[in-house]
């Protein structure tokens, strides 16, 4: 019995994890680091909005952030520390951190 229930746990463990696939919010940012996002995500709940389009506009020129357009199609690769990680579905190369919802499930 100890041993079927090990076994059954090293299936479960061992299977394929598959990302959704999502449509992006206009206008949702994403970083390469999390820091950066994090930092994106306080500023742009400020009163002032001006910090954070001049910090994104930053980022953006550095490479390190970009915007994603609203037909962007995305994967989720990861969740962590209230932030997500996106990537482009058609070049899954890098993900980006972002806030929680710029990334809307597709429906199937």
């Amino acid at each position: 019995m100890l041993r079927a229930t090990l076994c059954l746990a090293g299936l479960i463990w061992a299977m394929p994890v598959t990302a959704s696939t999502s449509q992006t919010e206009p206008g949702a940012f994403g970083c390469k680091s999390m820091a950066n996002a994090a930092q994106l995500l306080t500023l742009r709940q400020s009163t002032d909005p001006s910090d954070y389009e001049t910090r994104l506009h930053k980022l953006m020129r550095a490479g390190e952030c970009r915007v994603w357009t609203a037909t962007e199609a995305v994967t989720i690769e990861d969740e962590s520390d209230g932030l997500v990680c996106l990537a482009p579905t058609d070049a899954r190369s890098r993900c980006y951190w972002s806030a929680p919802g710029s990334g809307r499930q597709l429906q199937p």
